[in-house]
């Protein structure tokens, strides 16, 4: 007598509802770093702030290391991809390079804590990896726009590398040096990245903290 094993298929509805916790214990879990760092992120934590069983959470993630890393991971890569978007814009490379600057240290200035948790809190393993791979993403958008705009005589001809990995470094320091509770005004960073690529930070400049009010998303 033969048995006949029939595949279990998951229903769309399934699928969808699996797709949904996942995306309630990621939210969960960026929510208590924001709040307190990737240390207040505990499985436990996360399974409170979700409304769901701690074991529930090892069915979506093998560890507490792999849910951290698809957190650092989805955070970071909306944030770089809003950075490539706006370095492939219309627009003069200098113009450009400004908008950049101007997006992404006003994000990291509202959003102070999280900012400190991806950029400068201690991290191991995988998690501290994907920051250098973060951190090497970035540098790369200045790279290419400070290559672009001394091709277009927007600004003095420099080493784009250099600059560029500079300038990827002295962010992150300038926001995370004294702790998320006393960073700098997102115009004098933004004003001292211009500095360093050559760009005059009057230049038809508009005051974050005006141009801010009106972009409330996350």
């Amino acid at each position: 007598m033969e048995f006949h094993t029939l595949a279990y298929r998951k229903t769309g509805k399934v699928v969808a509802q699996l797709e949904a916790n996942r995306a309630r214990i990621m939210e969960a879990a960026r929510e208590l770093i924001v709040e307190g760092g990737f240390a207040a992120a505990s499985v436990v934590a996360v399974a409170r702030k979700a409304g769901i069983a701690t074991g529930t959470i090892y069915r979506y993630f093998p560890s507490r290391e792999a849910l951290l890393l698809e957190v650092f991971r989805a955070v970071s890569d909306r944030e770089m991809s809003r950075l490539e978007e706006i370095a492939a814009g219309p627009g003069r490379p200098g113009e450009r390079l400004r908008k950049v600057a101007e997006a992404f240290v006003g994000r990291a200035v509202r959003s102070a804590r999280q900012a400190h948790a991806l950029l400068a809190e201690p991290l191991d393993g995988t998690v501290a990896a994907e920051r250098l791979a973060f951190r090497r993403r970035h540098a790369a958008i200045f790279e290419r726009l400070i290559r672009e705009a001394v091709a277009a005589g927007d600004i003095p001809s420099m080493n784009a590398r250099v600059t560029a990995s500079a300038i990827t470094g002295a962010i992150p320091s300038a926001l995370t040096l004294y702790g998320p509770d006393d960073v700098p005004s997102a115009d004098a960073l933004v004003d001292a990245v211009l500095r360093m690529a050559g760009l005059d930070p009057d230049a038809d400049k508009t005051p974050l903290t005006e141009d801010l009010s009106h972009d409330q998303s996350a």
